[in-house]
């Protein structure tokens, strides 16, 4: 039995350093460097979540190619379930190509296999096979978007828990998950995607109306923080102070996701569970991509 399990938006990220903004023309500059490393919201979600001492698999498709067999390797080495994960027959491994500062990046993505995934492939053996569904890039997934509100419904009465992180939305249209939320326990926006869905002005808005429509909310607020929203009650935390250097950002919220579900599921409290997720985000700011830099402490139930 995993702990979580989670579709896939499988693909790697070619991360480019430097700072350098990209123009046309036939202009040739010189970046600072690059790296190839494990990409997918989901596979970053679930190494930390591994690290974390539990147990994590993600289901979905790699392409018969070299990014496919590196991130299944990626995955494999940090103890991630791929047993149910296939090889598709016409898609290739998705790609996000991105150009990384050290506060923002900005991200090219090809689907391919990030979207392969479909209803069909969402059987009664995935929820038996987990205590909880975790839904990354709610977004991107987009043969399934109008799948997860029956996907939920199948869970709650399976006694499987959920949680949502909606990632951007490229089309910048939001629709659809207001929908969801009386059905995922935990929800995890940044403030931008929390204000987009609720249609508020500032965070703290935001979390109170989402939270209002029945889950727990945490919304992450990059250098200010996280706060944490259940009915009427709400909690803070403020980022430590610290000597590392930050490489780029990518990832963080998901790791952000992993320390606050793993907190969560062990029954801690709403406070400790946002500076575990806010520990396990910071650390992955400290080295290029999403999985470098992850936190490593094996929590276990008492």
């Amino acid at each position: 039995m995993l702990d979580v399990l989670c579709v896939s938006d499988m693909c790697v990220d070619l991360v480019l350093a430097g700072n350098v903004r990209p123009r046309f023309g036939q202009v040739e500059q010189i970046i600072g460097g690059y790296t190839l490393e494990l990409g997918g919201s989901a596979n970053i979600f679930a190494a930390q979540f591994t690290k974390l001492g539990g147990r994590a698999g993600v289901t979905g498709w790699i392409g018969g190619d070299a990014f496919g067999a590196f991130a299944l390797e990626k995955l494999r080495k940090t103890g991630v379930d791929v047993s149910r994960v296939g090889t598709h027959p016409v898609e290739k491994t998705g790609l996000g190509v991105a150009l990384a500062e050290p506060e923002d990046r900005a991200i090219l993505t090809y689907s391919g296999t990030i979207d392969a995934i479909g209803p069909e492939d969402m059987s009664d053996d995935l929820l038996a096979a987990t205590r909880h569904w975790h839904v990354a890039s709610y977004f991107l997934l987009g043969r399934l978007r109008g799948h997860w509100q029956r996907w939920f419904e199948r869970c709650r009465a399976a006694g499987v828990t959920t949680s949502l992180d909606p990632n951007w939305d490229p089309e910048d249209r939001w629709e659809g998950v207001r929908e969801l939320l009386p059905l995922v326990d935990v929800f995890l926006p940044n403030d931008a995607e929390a204000m987009r869905i609720s249609g508020a002005n500032d965070a703290a808005a935001a979390g109170r109306e989402l939270a209002g429509l029945g889950p727990l909310v945490a919304v992450k607020r990059g250098a200010e923080g996280a706060v944490a929203f259940r009915g009427t009650e709400s909690w803070t935390v403020r980022p430590e102070a610290s000597e590392t250097r930050i490489v780029d950002s990518i990832g963080a919220g998901d790791n952000f996701d992993a320390g606050f579900l793993r907190a969560w599921q062990l029954g801690w409290d709403a406070d400790s569970c946002l500076r575990l997720g806010a520990r396990c985000g910071a650390a992955s700011l400290s080295a290029a991509g999403g999985i470098a830099g992850q936190a490593e402490m094996r929590l276990r139930v008492d």
